[in-house]
């Protein structure tokens, strides 16, 4: 984080902002998990209107070069005064659609930080698992054994194939990348929850 030299009138007027602001409608289901998320419009529009009230400006950019993006989110008091966060992520030169990939990480980093600045939340807890499929590309497709692994625990969960495979973008499993993968079989095993005895496929 960075900040401006002196923050003690952004600090008065953000402790003020944080006694009147309230946490997000979740507004957005998730169609695999089942569960609700505020998207970035339900954030932003819980953050305007009390920084209006308290002399404060929020405000985001986004920026790619070379082999990332990133989002800079900064909150600007009335007296000049500011802090600021800045964090930025990979796009991977595998990348199937690296612009739609560029839009997705940006709308996911102003999403979080703009929970994170404010200190509100507009996720469930679902054991640290986003709602957000990560769109970034391995480097080679899954294997036939992890295949193997996610078809039967589809079957096992009573999942809908056809929601899950539009979630991840591909139009069967082997199509799944590594990265990919590995997020599948964290949201299928926390679906499953109570079941044993499931096989890793690691």
């Amino acid at each position: 984080m960075e900040q401006s030299e002196n923050i003690a009138e952004i600090s008065a007027a953000l402790s003020k902002a944080q006694a009147e602001i309230r946490n997000p409608a979740k507004n957005i289901q998730n169609t695999f998990l089942k569960n609700k998320y505020a998207d970035l419009t339900s954030v932003l529009n819980c953050i305007r209107p009390v920084c209006a009230a308290n002399g404060l400006a929020f405000m985001q950019t986004v920026e790619a070069y070379g082999d990332r993006v990133a989002v800079t989110s900064q909150v600007t008091h009335s007296s000049g005064q500011w802090i600021r966060q800045v964090a930025s992520v990979a796009i991977s030169a595998q990348a199937k659609n690296p612009m739609q990939d560029l839009g997705s990480m940006a709308t996911y980093l102003k999403r979080f930080q703009s929970q994170s600045m404010f200190s509100i939340c507009g996720d469930e807890d679902t054991d640290a698992q986003d709602l957000t499929v990560d769109t970034s590309i391995g480097i080679e497709n899954i294997s036939d054994k992890k295949v193997a692994w996610l078809d039967a625990l589809l079957d096992s969960t009573k999942s809908d194939r056809n929601k899950f495979l539009e979630i991840y973008g591909v139009k069967d499993l082997k199509q799944l990348t590594e990265s990919q993968f590995a997020q599948a079989k964290n949201q299928l095993q926390a679906k499953k929850q109570k079941q044993k005895g499931v096989p890793n496929a690691d």
